[in-house]
């Protein structure tokens, strides 16, 4: 059933056919509530792709309609592409924690709009009225970025929860565990669809505690020989302070390198989330001035990613550290499958040098911020919605999360499937499903979003796959006076002069049949891939070029 008047309206805009750019839309009436607009990287061969957003379009065409963008926290799979959108969508205000908020502002610093954001900084206890009978509250959850917030946004046909990243962790490292209390009492008052978490829908039992793998890091760090070096994702900011206090109880010194890593831990500084203690963390001037086993060295890197710092390290390249045999270096990180081999390289380099690598299949040195099975069900239980929608995962991961809904009794009709733009009408309490928007996620190069049919990622995928053809002619009195071929990154540099000699003698040929002259242009660019596709089954980019001489 399509276009139900007045009704609420939940869109998973993205998200929800793979892990990161998280979004998600709730409507009612004509209003418009964004929760989170997040970035992920390009898998595989990017071609130049820096990042790639949700689909704004529709967003765009709509924003006299967006009431808030709520952000549940800081991470970038939840908040990195709002730099790139605000501006298209018309700078709704930005609801969210202090972290956040201060997250943001960082990364709008870099744009020529920064100062033109709106925020409202809002606690795990505040409700945000919005008008039109619809107000957002919000519950704590844990997970591994100080902050984050489950959200529920109340309307007149009922409440929808997201319950943004979440694991339900008894001992979490510097912040109180995930509210249980505050998220039973909304499934008693009772709601009506719930988005759940499905990152770790195949993870059998409860995930381990982040107060549990501290111990084992506070372990190896006692017992290393010399430099302890730690590589993480950045935003662990729980994970982080949590280093610090083992320093502080091992007195050792601590230093964080990596600009990523250093602006969120002054973040955390800001917010009071992390309080400083005096000599405890030293800056780069005086690394050498501590022995060696006086020191925990944080860095990023944890992923291979070409510039960060531990990479550099590893290809002796970092301004100030140079990797030593006494060196214990730890990967505290889970590793990106698509990432797998630059992460692999990065530890060979360093095991090169003679340092001893530490990773989670040694050693549990990492845990995931996100629910296991087992947490994943006693969520879904204390909610007990009329709906639930699993989001933030692969459609497998959606699948399986649905099967664990159905082993505690939910019944298959109450679990929503979702893929992208989808759009899921509440009235009277039923769910209608109705016609999916057209949604294209957008890549971005550098600082800019390409445009809908932008030719740039096409373009060098041919060039990767099949090399190019350029194909240049001089025409005097309608006849050909030179033609010059080139063929580059596509064969053996013998094939290619076989195929120039062959293009050479096909395309006078060509031309002497064509009728009309003024299509020469268009007519090689048919005939010179016609050639390529039926000769080596390839469509390598075309150039063609013809220049008229009086």
């Amino acid at each position: 059933m399509n276009n139900i008047e007045n009704n609420l309206k939940v869109i998973t805009l993205s998200g929800v056919e793979g892990i990161g750019r998280n979004s998600y839309v709730v409507q009612y009436k004509e209003d418009i509530y964004i929760i989170d607009y997040g970035m992920t990287f390009p898998e595989g061969d990017g071609y130049g792709v820096d990042y790639i957003l949700p689909d704004y379009q529709w967003l765009m065409k709509n924003k006299e309609k967006i009431k808030g963008l709520i952000v549940t926290h800081a991470h970038l799979d939840h908040v990195g592409g709002i730099p790139f959108v605000l501006d298209k969508l018309g700078f709704p205000k930005i609801y969210a924690s202090p972290f956040a908020v201060e997250f943001i502002k960082e990364k709008l610093k870099e744009t020529k709009y920064g100062d033109k954001a709106t925020y409202q900084v809002v606690s795990e206890n505040d409700i945000v009225p919005f008008g039109n009978g619809v107000s957002a509250s919000f519950f704590h959850v844990t997970h591994s970025i100080p902050q984050c917030y489950g959200v529920c946004i109340h309307t007149p046909e009922g409440k929808i929860v997201y319950t943004g990243d979440y694991k339900i962790d008894e001992t979490p490292l510097n912040e109180k565990p995930t509210d249980l209390a505050k998220i039973e009492k909304l499934g008693k008052e009772g709601v009506l669809a719930a988005m759940l978490d499905s990152t770790n829908s195949y993870e059998a039992g409860k995930s381990k505690s982040e107060t549990e793998i501290l111990a084992v890091l506070e372990e190896t760090i006692k017992n290393a020989e010399g430099r302890v070096i730690i590589a993480t994702f950045s935003s662990l900011v729980t994970r982080i302070s949590g280093l610090i206090e083992v320093a502080k109880r091992l007195n050792k010194k601590i230093l964080f390198t990596g600009r990523s890593l250093e602006n969120n831990i002054k973040i955390a500084y800001r917010i009071g989330y992390v309080q400083p203690v005096a000599n405890l963390v030293i800056d780069k001037s005086k690394i050498n001035k501590f022995p060696d086993n006086q020191l925990i060295i944080v860095t990023t890197g944890s992923q291979g990613e070409p510039m960060a710092a531990l990479t550099r390290m590893a290809y002796n390249k970092h301004n100030f550290i140079t990797i030593k045999k006494t060196d214990t270096i730890i990967i505290s990180s889970s590793v990106i499958p698509t990432n797998t081999m630059d992460v692999q390289r990065v530890a060979d380099e360093l095991s090169k040098k003679g340092a001893r690598i530490i990773n989670n299949k040694l050693m549990d040195v990492h845990v995931s911020g996100h629910a296991y099975q087992e947490d994943m069900k006693k969520m879904a239980q204390l909610l007990n919605a009329k709906y639930y929608i699993p989001v933030h995962g692969y459609t497998s991961f959606l699948n399986q999360h649905k099967q664990l809904l159905k082993s505690i009794g939910i019944a298959e009709s109450r679990v929503l499937i979702a893929s992208e733009g989808s759009v899921f009408s509440f009235k009277d309490s039923q769910v209608f499903q109705e016609k999916k928007l057209k949604v294209f996620p957008a890549a971005v190069v550098g600082d800019k979003i390409l445009e809908q049919g932008e030719s740039l990622v096409a373009e060098r995928k041919m060039l990767t796959n099949a090399g190019f053809c350029t194909i240049i002619l001089l025409m005097k009195d309608n006849q050909i006076a030179h033609l010059s071929v080139l063929v580059r990154a596509f064969s053996t540099r013998k094939q290619s002069d076989k195929i120039i000699e062959t293009i050479k003698l096909l395309v006078p040929k060509w031309y002497a049949t064509l009728v009309e002259k003024d299509r020469l242009k268009k007519y090689l660019y048919a005939k010179v891939g016609a050639y390529f596709m039926k000769n080596y089954e390839v469509s390598p980019l075309l150039s063609v070029e013809v220049i008229n001489y009086p």
